[in-house]
């Protein structure tokens, strides 16, 4: 299956330097709140520039190969539907300051503002610099948003910003890659999380993040 990636537009990769990226997998910690021991052994080299959408602060990769199955990594699901952001609470997958994994919470209503998705104030954890260009995942545990900016951090209780999926999805074609088949026939939806392991094959490509 084909592995696509998503990030932040302003995280700078473009058609010119996407042959040279590095994706490294499971770079976490062994317990949460321990002390730092990930691991940059897993790792999987070059992808193409797909897309890329100013106004949502989005860009689509596709991997030059698919992670190795002894990796284990999960292909997120991501849902294009306008009003995807209501369904709470949102969770952020992250590696903040370029630290090993982390995970942060909102409880409350996730809102918009200026066509953004505006997350008020973190429940549980916080994002840093560094954590650009990761997902925002909705209560149905599928992406719904990529950070780009705020001024959230540790000791503070300040918004952050993540462009719009369901803006990225229209605006930067995606459907041309997530929906090849036309599956939803130009219409609104997603794919839930897939587990390479198990033998169920989504009918939608999921996104590597």
């Amino acid at each position: 299956m084909d592995s696509y990636f998503l990030t932040a537009k302003h995280c700078g990769i473009t058609s010119n330097n996407a042959a040279s990226i590095v994706v490294y997998w499971n770079f976490e910690k062994k317990k949460c709140g321990g002390r730092r021991n990930g691991k940059l052994n897993q790792y999987t080299s070059g992808a193409k520039f797909l897309s890329a959408y100013s106004a949502s602060d989005v860009t689509l990769l596709q991997l030059n190969s698919v992670p190795d199955p002894t990796y284990e990594v999960n292909f997120a699901g991501w849902d294009n539907s306008p009003n995807a952001y209501t369904i709470s609470p949102g969770v952020a997958i992250h590696h903040p300051r370029g630290d090993e994994k982390s995970i942060s919470f909102e409880n409350d209503p996730i809102e918009l503002g200026g066509g953004d998705i505006w997350v008020e104030d973190w429940d549980l954890g916080t994002t840093e610099p560094g954590s650009s260009g990761s997902p925002l995942f909705n209560g149905n545990h599928r992406i719904i948003g990529q950070l780009w900016g705020g001024g959230a951090a540790c000791r503070n209780n300040l918004s952050d910003y993540y462009g719009r999926f369901s803006t990225s999805y229209e605006k930067g074609g995606f459907a041309k890659w997530l929906d090849p088949n036309n599956t939803l026939g130009g219409n609104y939806g997603g794919v839930d999380t897939y587990e390479p392991s198990l033998e169920d094959v989504p009918y939608l490509p999921s996104l590597l993040h």
